[in-house]
């Protein structure tokens, strides 16, 4: 299998699992976005420059996503 391809099912499996197993939508997206992170440092030298700057770009959706999660739990603690 191809480097992409390997890529490809371990972020399917990855999302699958944390989705079966995981019951909250904002800790669901924090693991996606683990899992992508990872991803982009164990494959950084073998991926295909396509697939590293997709996923670059769904890390940093994710990391928005995860400073929003961030933001409204920080303001129900002072609330």
């Amino acid at each position: 299998m191809a480097m992409r391809e390997n890529v490809i099912l371990f972020l399917a499996l990855w999302v699958v699992i944390s989705a079966l197993i995981i019951p909250s939508v904002e800790i669901f997206l924090t693991v996606a976005l683990i899992g992508i992170l990872i991803t982009l440092e164990v494959g950084e030298f073998y991926l295909p420059r396509d697939v590293k700057s997709s996923l670059k770009l769904s890390a940093y959706l994710l990391l928005l996503v995860f400073s929003f999660i961030v933001a409204k739990r920080v303001y129900e603690i002072i609330k």
